[in-house]
């Protein structure tokens, strides 16, 4: 099980037994969005309600010393769910997209939404946001996402490994010769990349600075090198022009444009006085 963060009321035994049985099945699809700045898993409650009433949870519910709780109907399906939020194991979200954004500012200016800029850019990959109603339903739109991940063993294998790694650093200077050979070229090798990690990141920051006043509005090689995306995905694409920005600033010249407008249409007021 997880580690109980310090204050944190204790999480129900019965709720952990039901995280334990949904976290990582099959019948969730669960897929991978953007909370907080950090990719999670998600997954629709229709789902998570189906694999609540299958063969599988009632065999493992058969089971001697089970926690799960037995389920007969649906309505059983949704009571066991809600044992996830309330033990703050999986909370409701929502998709965020730039319609979704622009909707509800346009309902709700004082809601406290991300910018559009600030959405996730790889496909497949959306941005999701906390919701206030913990809904369970079968509806395609109601998605929760998990904050609760189970200490699987290779948790203890990696800190194994990392625990002789250190072991093996203290006594490097009773190394072979050939292995310290050995690791100073690795360590060279690493540097190396490194640098040419420094040395990419400067050259294309020339060249879009080049491209900006030659070829506007500027082209960038490995534009999402930065990103809040995977290794492979901040290499793809090669390059691209800075075409979202350019929009961004037509669309405000756009808006000052019309503001100006507006303020200079003389009002009925002042064409009641400029007859008189």
């Amino acid at each position: 099980m997880s580690a109980q963060p310090q204050g944190a009321p204790p999480k129900s035994p019965t709720a952990l037994a039901i995280a334990t049985f949904l976290r990582h099945n099959s019948q969730l699809k669960m897929r991978q969005g953007v909370l907080n700045g950090k990719r999670q898993d998600f997954f629709r409650s229709k789902r998570a309600l189906r694999a609540l009433q299958s063969p599988e949870y009632a065999s493992s519910q058969k089971k001697k010393g089970s926690l799960l709780p037995p389920i007969a109907s649906e309505e059983d399906a949704i009571r066991v769910f809600k044992e996830l939020p309330l033990n703050s194991l999986a909370i409701r979200v929502e998709k965020l997209t730039r319609k979704t954004v622009e909707a509800k500012r346009a309902s709700s200016p004082q809601a406290q939404l991300p910018p559009i800029s600030a959405l996730s850019k790889v496909k497949g990959v959306p941005t999701l946001s906390f919701v206030r109603e913990q809904v369970v339903s079968s509806d395609d739109d109601i998605y929760y996402v998990w904050i609760w991940e189970r200490v699987h063993w290779t948790a203890y294998l990696y800190a194994g490994l990392i625990a002789a790694a250190i072991f093996a650093v203290v006594l490097f200077p009773l190394w072979p010769p050939i292995l310290r050979l050995g690791v100073w070229y690795l360590s060279m090798g690493m540097l190396g990349l490194l640098a040419a990690f420094f040395a990419m990141s400067i050259a294309r920051l020339i060249l879009f600075g080049v491209t900006y006043f030659a070829a506007p509005p500027g082209l960038w090689i490995f534009p999402n090198l930065f990103e809040d995306v995977g290794f492979v995905d901040s290499f793809i694409p090669l390059y691209a022009w800075n075409v979202e920005q350019e929009k961004k600033k037509k669309k405000k010249k756009v808006t000052a444009t019309v503001t100006a407008v507006t303020e200079e249409e003389p009002t009925a007021s002042d064409t009641k006085e400029n007859k008189s």
